[in-house]
């Protein structure tokens, strides 16, 4: 999917944002059993909203981009989390059990 991208640094992070009004961000661990359920919640939904824009990171991967995030959000890091911005400002975003496509879908709606 053209619209589900990997960033690694705050500098990619800014450069795939800087003309988007919106867009999703998940903190994704590569081993944790809850981020892989939530990661395939947010990846449902994902593919049914091709015109919306996902990122993701692999905190043990991309742990400064995360902490950074952290620090310009305002928002303690858990892993998994799921933020979706609007204007550059976070105005939803859910940790573990509670990311699901369901959850999303409602937000936007």
């Amino acid at each position: 999917m053209d619209n589900f991208v990997r960033v690694h640094s705050l500098e990619e992070f800014q450069q795939l944002t800087k003309d988007t009004e919106s867009f999703w961000l998940m903190k994704h661990s590569s081993t944790c059993p809850v981020s892989a359920a939530a990661w395939n919640e947010y990846g449902e939904y994902a593919s049914m909203h091709p015109n919306q824009l996902f990122l993701f990171l692999i905190v043990q991967e991309d742990r400064e981009l995360s902490n950074q995030l952290a620090e310009i959000t305002g928002i303690k890091h858990e892993s998994p989390q799921v933020f979706h911005f609007y204007e550059e400002k976070v105005d939803w975003n859910k940790s573990h059990d509670s990311i699901t496509s369901k959850a999303m879908q409602e937000f936007i709606a």
